[in-house]
């Protein structure tokens, strides 16, 4: 898709989909960036409700770093259980922990290239936190932008990934505060992944999906 293409194709998702929610759950809404971390680690294969769900337990038993490490594994794995695929996030939260003390005296920081370097932090994780948490301007790719993107032409990429830099190029800047629910929402309402609405599709006039449906 052409850049004037996903600049225009942004411009009308802008205009009908919803955009900033403070309603929303899970690593935006975290009240630290410790916290939003942690959050976003659990958060993988895992619904919002039930990722809020682990977060709470979690920070009941501990706020920080150090705190986090006087728990016993069996401890976090039991708090953070809803959130499933709990021993290894048990395993990621204690060297996420460790490293954080090592190399940051505790203090997460700022930048996505800096909390890349931070075990158990991917890319999704490192823009949430840069972009929700310390005012950076990314859009984090999750399934549903990634699926957007991939069909629409609007980024381009075999992984989720791959699509997140070429969506940091692609996407004007202006977008960029609030992209991220403008894309999540229009994949999520009609761009959905196994029954998209493309006879209703805003943007259908620049897609380039090759399945999408006829009208």
């Amino acid at each position: 898709m052409p850049l004037e293409d996903i600049e225009t194709a942004i411009r009308i998702l802008s205009e009908i989909m919803p955009g900033d929610s403070r309603k929303s759950r899970g690593p935006k809404r975290a009240k630290s960036p410790f916290r939003s971390c942690v959050s976003c680690m659990l958060s993988a294969q895992s619904l919002d409700r039930n990722t809020a769900a682990a977060t709470t337990a979690l920070f009941k038993l501990a706020r920080s770093p150090k705190g986090m490490l006087k728990l016993s594994d069996e401890q976090i794995a039991t708090a953070i259980r809803p959130a499933g695929l709990y021993n290894m996030k048990t395993r990621n939260i204690r060297k996420f922990c460790e490293q954080l003390l090592e190399d940051h005296d505790g203090v997460v920081p700022q930048t996505r290239d800096e909390l890349l370097k931070l075990h158990g932090i991917g890319r999704k994780c490192a823009d949430i936190v840069a972009h929700f948490v310390f005012g950076e301007k990314h859009i984090a790719v999750d399934t549903h932008i990634r699926r957007v993107c991939q069909r629409t032409g609007i980024a381009v990429g075999k992984t989720a990934d791959q699509v997140a830099v070429s969506l940091d190029a692609r996407a004007p800047d202006w977008a960029k505060p609030e992209a991220h629910f403008w894309l999540l929402n229009f994949g999520k309402r009609i761009c959905k992944s196994r029954t998209p609405e493309c006879t209703s599709c805003p943007i259908r006039q620049f897609c380039n999906y090759p399945d999408k449906v006829r009208a």
